[in-house]
């Protein structure tokens, strides 16, 4: 199945892009969708899965949330203020 990844902040500088589509087998998790995002993107590997809010179609995800065909994913760093 194919979904389509996009990076936001500096995640997309780190990409040196700021979408991106994947090939996972059928069921494939949120989880397993990061390892592969971090095996093609090596700079994002000590980000992934920890520092990273993942939403799907706008709504949270977490790393157990099952993927379908055609999901957009949305990946952000964490973001610290004060």
């Amino acid at each position: 199945m194919k979904v389509k990844i996009k990076f936001f902040t500096f995640f997309g500088n780190l990409c040196g892009v700021d979408k991106t589509e994947l090939n996972l087998p059928q069921g494939a998790t949120v989880k397993e969708a990061l390892e592969k995002i971090a095996n093609d993107f090596p700079k994002l590997k000590k980000w992934l899965p920890q520092y990273v809010w993942v939403f799907i179609h706008g709504n949270y995800a977490n790393l157990r949330t099952q993927l379908k065909n055609d999901d957009e994913i949305a990946l952000f760093p964490p973001i610290a203020g004060g």
